[in-house]
C-alpha cells in the first residue's frame, strides 16, 4: 500500500508541474464554458426553428387520430416543429419541466364523443415558460388547427342536415342549390348551436422550479469532457516511463505490478479530483454557476467520473504503445465520448442512431447527473447514473490491466 501511495504522489506531482497539461485541464475548459455559454445562450431554450414538441392522443375515437395526422402530415408544421407522438401525458409534462420539450398537445379521451354530442371540448396545450417565443408559436399553431377542425365539423353537420332533412334542402338545378339552406328546426326550439368554439384550446404553463442557463449547461458539459483529458496525460506518463525503462526499474523493486498500476491510476485520480474541485469552484465564482444544493451529490458524481478517467488512462496505455500513438488516439476517443455524452449539445438532440451509444459514455451519465443536481435533484436521484459510471470504470480498469504491457 505504501508503494502505491508513493507512486501516486510522484505521478500527481509530475503532472501538476506540466504547464501544458494544466492549461488543457483547467484554463481551456473555463474559457470554453465562458465562450459557448455566452455566445449560444439562446440555443437549447426552445427559441429555434427545430422546436421539440409532443402530442399525446388519449381520444378513444377517430377525431384525435385525424388531428394528430393533420399536424404530422403538414409540411409547414414539419419545417418548424420536431413532433413526437407519445402515450404518457405525465412523462411529457415532466420532460417540459426539465426543458427537454418546448410544448405539448394533450388530446382528451372524450374528444370524439363530445364533438358528436355537440358539446364544447378543450384541447390542452402545455408550454415551457422559459421558451416563451417557441411555446407561443406552438400554441398559435394548435389554436389554428383547432379552428380548422371546428370549421370542418360545422361543414359536416350542415351537409348532414341538408341531406337527411328534406325540408332544409333547396331546389337543385345543374348540381347547385338555388336557395339558401335553412334549418328544419329553429334554433329556439332546441337545435344544437354550432360555432367555431366547438373545439377550444386551454393553455397550461408548467411550473418549472429552476431553469438551467446555457452557461451552467456548458459548465457541466465541459467539466464532464475535460475530466477525461486527465486520462490522456496519465497514459502519457505510463508510456514515457515504459520507453525510458523507469517502469522496468520500478518493477525490479519490491513493489508489485498491482501497486505500480494502482499507484499510477491513483495519481490520475488525485489530479482529476483536484481538477473537478477547481472547475466547480471556478465556474461558481467567475460565472455564478449554481451547482445545486446537494454538495454531496455533486462530489459523488465528480468522483465517479475521475475513476472512469483513471480507468481510461490504463486502457489508453494498454492499447497505444507510445506517446505518439496515445496523442493520436486519445483526443478522438475523448471527443467521441464527449460528443455522444452531451458535452457540446443536449444529448436528446443527437441523431437517433447515435443515442443508443450514449450509455457507454461516462460523460453522458456525468453531465446528466450534474444537470439534475442543478435543477434540484438529490444524491439519491443521481445514484443510478453514478452506478453506470462506476461500471464503465471497472470495465476500463479490467481491460487496461489485462492488456497492459510492462516491459
Amino acid at each position: 500500500m505504501r508503494e502505491l501511495l508513493n507512486i501516486a504522489e510522484k505521478d500527481a506531482l509530475v503532472l501538476l508541474r506540466d504547464k501544458g497539461a494544466l492549461i488543457v485541464m483547467l484554463a481551456m475548459p473555463l474559457a470554453l464554458i465562458f465562450i459557448l455559454g455566452s455566445a449560444l445562450g439562446g440555443i437549447g431554450q426552445g427559441d429555434s426553428l427545430d422546436i421539440r414538441v409532443a402530442i399525446v392522443n388519449q381520444d378513444e375515437g377517430d377525431v384525435g387520430d385525424r388531428l394528430v395526422q393533420g399536424f404530422i402530415a403538414s409540411e409547414e408544421s414539419g419545417a418548424i416543429f420536431d413532433i413526437d407522438v407519445r402515450d404518457d401525458a405525465e412523462q411529457v409534462r415532466a420532460d417540459i419541466e426539465r426543458g427537454d420539450l418546448t410544448g405539448a398537445l394533450v388530446i382528451p379521451r372524450d374528444l370524439t364523443e363530445m364533438i358528436q354530442a355537440g358539446q364544447p371540448v378543450a384541447l390542452k396545450v402545455l408550454r415551457d415558460p422559459g421558451s416563451k417565443v417557441s411555446a407561443g408559436i406552438w400554441s398559435d399553431v394548435v389554436r389554428a388547427g383547432a379552428a380548422h377542425v371546428s370549421a370542418q365539423i360545422i361543414t359536416m353537420r350542415v351537409l348532414e342536415q341538408w341531406y337527411t332533412d328534406p325540408g332544409s334542402r333547396g331546389r337543385i338545378r345543374g348540381g347547385a342549390p338555388t336557395q339558401a339552406v335553412t334549418p328544419a328546426v329553429p334554433a329556439s326550439e332546441g337545435a344544437p348551436k354550432v360555432t367555431l368554439d366547438t373545439v377550444t384550446v386551454m393553455e397550461i404553463e408548467t411550473r418549472v422550479e429552476k431553469q438551467v442557463s446555457m452557461i451552467s449547461y456548458y459548465a457541466a458539459g465541459m467539466t464532464g469532457m475535460f475530466l477525461l483529458f486527465g486520462s490522456m496525460f496519465g497514459a502519457f506518463s505510463f508510456a514515457k516511463e515504459r520507453r525510458e525503462q523507469t517502469l522496468a526499474r520500478m518493477l525490479s523493486t519490491p513493489a508489485s505490478k498491482v501497486a505500480v498500476v494502482g499507484g499510477k491510476a491513483a495519481g490520475v485520480l488525485v489530479v482529476g479530483v483536484g481538477q473537478f474541485v477547481v472547475l466547480v469552484g471556478g465556474t461558481r465564482v467567475l460565472f455564478g454557476v449554481d451547482w445545486g444544493r446537494d454538495v454531496l451529490g455533486v462530489a459523488i458524481v465528480g468522483l465517479a467520473e475521475t475513476l472512469a478517467a483513471a480507468g481510461l488512462a490504463m486502457t489508453l496505455a494498454a492499447v497505444a504503445k507510445s506517446e505518439r500513438a496515445i496523442g493520436a488516439i486519445a483526443p478522438g476517443v475523448i471527443m467521441f465520448l464527449a460528443a455522444t455524452g452531451g458535452s457540446m449539445i443536449p444529448s436528446g438532440q443527437l441523431p437517433s442512431f447515435l443515442q443508443p451509444v450514449q450509455v457507454i459514455s461516462p460523460v453522458y451519465w456525468t453531465v446528466d447527473g450534474l444537470l439534475d443536481l442543478m435543477r434540484g435533484a438529490s444524491t439519491t436521484d443521481v445514484l443510478p447514473g453514478v452506478g453506470a459510471v462506476l461500471l464503465i470504470a471497472v470495465a476500463l480498469f479490467a481491460f487496461g490491466t489485462w492488456r497492459l504491457k510492462y516491459e
